[in-house]
């Protein structure tokens, strides 16, 4: 391979030399040239309109995120737009020396693809690691792919069969293919995903749950339909795969237990419309607000800002509280004691107009219960409603302190707990003399 690699390096070195000082040659460096400044100007006249775009759609995340990349990638994209026309406008008036355009279409196809990439990079990665991405490992795979492909190298790299078997031999170029496809794939399904779950199916009405779920089942089939496109592009045998995976299958079922155990939860809890994102529940001692639920686990966010990675297989063997499941109004009780000296009715008022907060819902009013005549106080309930579920300790820490500053104003005392204890001292009779130890 290294030997017929040479010959053509010779081979093209040769043309080289012998169209270097030709007309043709010229020419065609005039009218790439040319194309370089057209698309240029292109680019800012295209900006604009990308820019539009990009704000209209910004409520869809994906889509903005779709006009953010291609308006990172504008240049390239004008320019090997308009190199394809200008080549047949080149063999359509008799030109037929072309070889520095078409020479340049890979070199403008790597930079495109250089500032798609890197534009995808920025918007998923943080910024320092996707200049390191883009910099350190990006730009010089490429740059060595532009000098192989100059060079006549890169079709004899990309032909390099790495096995023989079956009808359609499996090569570096096939296996490429495959690994783009798969992210391909990969990349249509998260934003498919994100479009159902965030946009469409809201927007026609359906429930929160179940637009993650339906979301999730489209992301899901989207990558695994890609995996096999990707697998048969490769060239690898899909029958022999099969029965091999048939064969650990039975390994493989054993130490994936847990995975799939927590992957068949997480469709249980969402189709069933018990869980989902936004929703706040209370497992044992924690409560927060679901941020996702993934293959594996559930993502819950506490009043902390601390977030809880927990199984999905968790969910189901466990009780669970959802607060907000149906209905995001939810009750909070106060329970405040008073001494014995103060009127039940007085009181009352008291709570209810201590219960004046902006958080506190007008309907259903708050109401007081007198709850039970302690032993050194009177226990008095106070209920209101809320639809601020996650601003729940705000309100009750606020309710608190109007109720000490109603009841102060009114001289009603909070009592302390009050506890006796009784001294008992034996005393030997008078008859029998104390022992002496």
């Amino acid at each position: 391979m290294l030997e017929t690699m040479l010959q053509n390096l010779l081979a093209q070195s040769s043309n080289w030399v012998n169209d270097i000082f030709s007309f043709s040659l010229l020419r065609q460096i005039i009218v790439f040239g040319g194309v370089l400044l057209v698309a240029w100007v292109l680019r800012f006249l295209l900006w604009r309109l990308v820019s539009i775009l990009e704000t209209r759609f910004a409520q869809t995340g994906w889509l903005a995120k779709v006009f953010t990349i291609i308006g990172q990638a504008l240049f390239p994209l004008t320019t090997l737009a308009l190199s394809w026309p200008v080549i047949n406008i080149f063999q359509a008036s008799g030109w037929e020396q072309t070889f520095l355009l078409t020479w340049m279409i890979p070199f403008v196809g790597l930079w495109l693809l250089y500032r798609l990439l890197s534009g995808v990079l920025r918007l998923n990665l943080p910024a320092i690691q996707a200049h390191l991405w883009s910099r350190k490992v990006l730009l010089p795979l490429l740059i060595l792919m532009g000098i192989l492909n100059g060079l006549g190298f890169l079709d004899d790299i990309l032909q390099t069969g790495l096995t023989s078997d079956g009808a359609q031999p499996i090569t570096v170029r096939s296996i490429i293919t495959g690994l783009i496809t798969i992210a391909i794939f990969f990349i249509l399904a998260r934003g498919l995903g994100r479009f159902l779950g965030q946009v469409f199916l809201p927007q026609a009405g359906a429930e929160p749950a179940l637009a993650h779920a339906l979301a999730s089942l489209v992301t899901y089939s989207t990558v695994i339909i890609g995996a096999i496109i990707a697998l048969s592009t490769t060239g690898l045998n899909l029958t022999t795969l099969t029965v091999i995976l048939g064969g650990l299958s039975v390994g493989l079922g054993f130490g994936l237990q847990a995975i799939v155990n927590n992957f068949i939860s997480g469709f249980i809890l969402t189709f069933e419309g018990s869980i989902g994102p936004g929703n706040i529940i209370q497992v044992g001692d924690i409560q927060g607000t679901v941020q996702s639920i993934g293959i594996r686990s559930m993502v819950i966010k506490t009043g902390d800002n601390v977030e809880l990675i927990i199984p999905n297989s968790h969910f189901l063997s466990e009780t669970m509280i959802n607060l907000t499941l149906s209905d995001p109004i939810l009750r909070v009780r106060i329970t405040v004691g008073v001494n014995y000296e103060a009127n039940p009715r007085e009181v009352e008022q008291a709570l209810l107009e201590a219960a004046q907060h902006p958080y506190v819902l007008a309907e259903p009013a708050p109401s007081v219960q007198f709850r039970d005549f302690g032993s050194s106080s009177l226990n008095f309930d106070l209920l209101v409603w809320t639809a601020e579920p996650t601003r729940i300790a705000t309100l009750t820490s606020d309710l608190r302190y109007s109720i000490w500053d109603t009841l102060a104003a009114r001289n009603i005392r909070i009592p302390s707990p009050q506890q006796s204890v009784d001294v008992r001292l034996s005393m030997p009779p008078a008859n029998q003399p104390a022992s002496a130890d």
